[in-house]
């Protein structure tokens, strides 16, 4: 069965999750680190801990190289793109074992409605774009020099983009800037079939948070 664009998102945050749990291990972090920026053929020593999220899922390269990069960053409690594990004062939105409340005179929740919803939140998490924007907004990049970096990433090759990417977010990281990394590892596996689609959403992420009213 194809999953739904909505399943999709959750197993790239689950992905995310995941690999932070890893990267607790100091030599499991190690390890992941090694291999960004690789081909897949070429992290062997990866393999250990990502088949089984990864073996026969579209995008692969792309899980080995977001891995990499968390790795880079190290574990953290929580960064963009981690989903909190649901509690009783933050329960599951929808499951099959829990009923959506209907308020008193209220239409009800449709799976139409909730999908639409989820997707609208999707869509204000943070991409590469942004995420360059705010280098620029609040840590004080150059903001031509800046976009010409992010024009330059649109432009590559989708091996050139996995090779490339370490380099740029090793400043971000630095800066204290960490990427949403399940939209990330969601433009990823996108970008060889909707290149144009992918470095449009960034270029657009970029100057729309840069040209707010308040900047002009």
């Amino acid at each position: 069965m194809i999953p739904t664009p909505g399943e999709r998102r959750a197993r790239y945050d689950d992905f995310v999750a995941s690999v932070h749990d890893l990267c607790t291990n100091p030599g499991i972090r190690a390890a992941l680190a090694k291999g960004r920026g690789r081909p897949v053929e070429q992290c062997g020593f990866m393999d250990r801990y990502l088949t089984r999220s990864t073996a026969g899922r579209p995008g692969r390269r792309a899980h080995y190289t977001i891995a990499g990069l968390i790795a880079l960053a190290g574990p953290a409690a929580h960064t963009p793109g981690v989903r909190a594990q649901p509690t009783s004062a933050n329960p599951p939105r929808n499951t099959a074992s829990h009923a959506l409340p209907v308020m008193p005179d209220s239409p009800a929740i449709t799976p139409v409605a909730l999908a639409a919803d989820e997707a609208v939140d999707w869509a204000r998490r943070r991409n590469l774009g942004a995420t360059f924007a705010a280098a620029v907004t609040t840590r004080g990049y150059n903001e031509e020099r800046t976009g010409e970096q992010l024009h330059v990433l649109t432009r590559l090759g989708d091996d050139q983009v996995h090779r490339r990417l370490p380099s740029h977010l090793t400043r971000l990281l630095g800066d204290g800037l960490t990427p949403d990394w399940a939209v990330l590892l969601s433009d990823l596996i996108q970008r060889p079939y909707q290149r144009d689609a992918v470095s449009l959403r960034w270029r657009d992420s970029f100057y729309l948070a840069l040209h707010t009213p308040d900047r002009r």
